[in-house]
């Protein structure tokens, strides 16, 4: 199929917008799962820091059992 010239822009013109409208949802999206992966990360290194203060609060226990 043979196009002429300006078939070819009107078409790229369409592509552009359609492209440029899916970046646009894309875009939205990465920032939506951006956002979420920064929360599950902060709940990760909050559940951490617990575990290893209560960890910690338990050995303090048990020594100060042992020694007394």
């Amino acid at each position: 199929m043979n196009m002429e010239a300006s078939e070819v822009a009107t078409e790229l013109v369409k592509h552009e917008a359609i492209c440029a409208e899916r970046w646009k949802t894309a875009f939205t999206r990465f920032d939506t799962i951006d956002s979420q992966v920064n929360r599950i990360e902060t709940i990760m290194i909050s559940c951490a820091a617990a575990i290893i203060i209560g960890g910690m609060g338990v050995l303090v226990t048990i020594v100060t059992m042992h020694t007394a």
